[in-house]
C-alpha cells in the first residue's frame, strides 16, 4: 500500500503528483460531458464520475491529491458554466474548487481518525471507502448547493421541494460516481496485474 509518511512515491517531480490528479479530473468530467443522460439540473448529475477522480486522488495522493482536484475543478467550473447567463466570477470558482477538492480530503481524514486507519492505509476496507465516498457526498453537494443559490440562474426562486431534490440528486450521484469509478479502477488494476503475471514465462 501507498505510505505517505514514508513518501514511498514513484521518483517523479514534486508538481507531478498535483497534475496528476488534475489531469484525471479533467478527464473523467470530459466523459461526464459526453453523458448527457445523467444529467438532472444545471450543475448537478445523477451519476458524476468525476467526483470518483476526487475520493482517488485523495486516497493516493493526499492533500496533494485535493490541491490537483482543486485546481481541475477552476478550470472546469469557468469552462462549463456560462459566465454571461450565470454569476460567475473568480471568487465563486475559487469557493467551487476549494469545496470539490477539500471536502473529500476532510471526510477522508476523519474517516481516518475515526478508524484509527495508519498513514500507509494497509487497514482501509470497503466499508471505510463507502463511509468516505456518501459523507463527502453529503458534504459537498451542501455546500456546492449553498454556492449555487447565487451564482446559478436556474436556482433563483425556486421553491425548497426543488432545491431538495437537486441537493439529494448531487449526493447520490457523487457517491455512485464514485463507486462506479474506483471499481472501475479497481477491476482494470487487477486485470492489468493478471495479464503481467500470465505473460511472464514461468521458470
Amino acid at each position: 500500500m501507498l505510505n505517505r509518511s514514508t513518501r514511498t512515491l514513484p521518483d517523479l517531480p514534486y508538481w507531478a503528483w498535483i497534475v496528476i490528479p488534475m489531469l484525471v479530473w479533467l478527464l473523467a468530467w470530459a466523459a461526464q460531458i459526453h453523458l448527457p443522460i445523467f444529467d438532472y439540473v444545471p450543475g448537478v448529475a445523477i451519476i458524476f464520475l468525476p467526483a470518483g477522480a476526487r475520493t482517488l486522488a485523495v486516497l493516493v495522493f493526499g492533500w496533494r491529491g485535493a490541491v490537483g482536484i482543486a485546481i481541475g475543478t477552476l478550470i472546469t467550473s469557468l469552462w462549463f458554466f456560462d459566465i454571461a447567463r450565470d454569476n460567475i466570477t473568480l471568487v465563486s470558482a475559487i469557493m467551487m474548487a476549494m469545496t470539490s477538492g477539500f471536502s473529500a480530503l476532510l471526510m477522508f481524514k476523519l474517516v481516518q481518525w475515526w478508524q484509527n486507519i495508519p498513514d500507509d492505509l494497509s487497514t482501509l476496507r470497503l466499508k471505510h471507502i463507502l463511509t468516505i465516498v456518501i459523507s463527502q457526498g453529503l458534504l459537498s453537494s451542501s455546500l456546492h448547493q449553498l454556492i449555487y443559490q447565487n451564482i446559478i440562474s436556474f436556482y433563483t426562486g425556486q421553491p425548497l421541494p426543488v432545491l431538495l431534490n437537486s441537493w439529494l440528486a448531487m449526493a447520490v450521484g457523487d457517491a455512485l460516481g464514485s463507486m462506479l469509478l474506483l471499481y472501475t479502477v479497481a477491476i482494470s488494476a487487477r486485470w492489468l496485474i493478471q495479464r503481467v503475471a500470465y505473460s511472464e514465462p514461468s521458470s
